[in-house]
């Protein structure tokens, strides 16, 4: 699934924006009443919890609409309710500003987008807003209030940046949002977009991480079809992790991931999509693809679970499975979690119409569940559906 181009949206585009809008709506009236709520239980866990939720569901729908400059926005607002919901900060009625007027302008910034039309905060003021809400808990309740000023001000879209205080120091999160003018065309930019995916889920963007980045570009553009596949996969296969509680080191993963075809890139391109219809000598060259990525990412001792990963991710839990025939609890996580995504991925691709792809969305995931307990294992099954009836509507496409 490539990023949506918000600019000039196709009649299934229109639909997944408007699908994403109806969600939107939803989430932001639920989120509404769970404000209104806290005013008189601010202690309350359930809505705590609750209103994290929302924001994390909002914040994972953006990337589906390639939105990905956002991202930071909401993923700093879900920091800062994750602390508030662990006790490390009070909920307030400043905080309640905070959070409907960021999700205010999300939905203009997403509406601008798809007019063409300027948008109510640039990426220099989404940098601003998001370094100053990941402050809020690490200073005291006087400073706090300040800061949340801070942040209402950036909110405002009648604000100038250069007017606004920046009392922000230099610092990790300043240095990962502080991206500049040049990080504007992010929705554009492969690159980019999976640097703010590693950026979202905590990866270290380190000179080993940025190399391997740089590999991927080479590796999705042997196919038109490839295009945007890392993207989607990162998403799944780091979510899943998540919701899983991280059981699989999750730099690891993210490696994993990006590399696992990094062998394909050396076949014909008639073996990229057509595996059913090779040759035994060209199906016995493409199941070893994975073999020649993982042998030279092993010949690294900081990659050594990446690559195990990508040697397994073809294993199935019943032992049908390449290179090794391996079976059940023989299988890493890392490698069961890759083997549902490489496959959810692939499948709706069988169709070059996007309407027909989007159709066939829930018989792939019907496909892959009735392969439960033989291709898929099934704790991880469990945890992609979580994941499917999360974002279910940006997963069809």
């Amino acid at each position: 699934m490539s990023s949506i181009d918000l600019n000039r949206p196709d009649d299934f585009q229109r639909d997944s924006i408007d699908d994403f809008f109806e969600d939107f709506r939803e989430a932001y009236e639920n989120c509404e009443t769970i404000l209104i709520d806290l005013e008189h239980k601010p202690d309350n866990q359930d809505l705590l919890n609750g209103l994290f939720r929302v924001v994390h569901t909002i914040k994972g729908n953006l990337g589906f609409i390639g939105l990905f400059s956002l991202i930071p926005l909401l993923q700093s607002l879900e920091d800062v309710l994750d602390d508030i919901r662990k006790g490390h900060m009070a909920y307030d009625s400043a905080l309640c500003d905070v959070i409907l007027q960021s999700l205010d302008r999300t939905k203009g910034i997403v509406n601008a987008k798809i007019e063409n039309q300027q948008g109510p905060l640039s990426p220099q003021k989404i940098s601003y807003i998001s370094a100053h809400l990941t402050q809020l808990t690490s200073i005291d309740e006087d400073a706090r209030a300040l800061c949340i000023k801070h942040i209402l001000l950036g909110l405002d879209p009648t604000s100038r940046l250069e007017d606004l205080p920046q009392e922000v120091s230099a610092g990790p999160v300043a240095a990962v949002t502080n991206t500049g003018p040049a990080a504007a065309p992010a929705a554009e930019d492969p690159l980019l977009v999976w640097r703010r995916m590693l950026q979202l889920y905590g990866i270290p963007q380190d000179e080993d991480t940025m190399f391997f980045v740089g590999l991927v570009q080479s590796i999705e553009s042997r196919s038109e079809q490839w295009q945007g596949r890392t993207a989607r996969q990162l998403f799944l296969c780091l979510e899943m992790n998540r919701q899983a509680g991280n059981k699989v080191d999750k730099d690891q993963l993210a490696i994993a991931v990006m590399l696992h075809d990094l062998g394909m890139a050396f076949l014909p391109r008639t073996l990229f999509n057509e595996q059913m219809q090779a040759d035994p000598t060209q199906l016995s060259l493409w199941k070893r693809h994975a073999e020649h990525c993982a042998s030279l990412l092993a010949s690294s001792p900081r990659w050594q679970e990446a690559a195990a990963i990508i040697w397994q991710h073809h294993e199935n839990v019943d032992g049908s499975g390449f290179p090794d025939g391996l079976e059940g609890n023989d299988i890493s996580d890392g490698a069961k979690i890759l083997r549902i995504a490489d496959e959810f991925d692939a499948r709706p691709q069988e169709h070059n119409d996007p309407a027909i792809a989007r159709r066939h969305m829930m018989k792939a995931v019907l496909d892959i569940n009735n392969q439960s307990g033989k291709v898929f294992d099934t704790f991880w099954i469990d945890i992609f559906n979580q994941v499917i009836r999360a974002h279910h509507q940006h997963f069809a496409r």
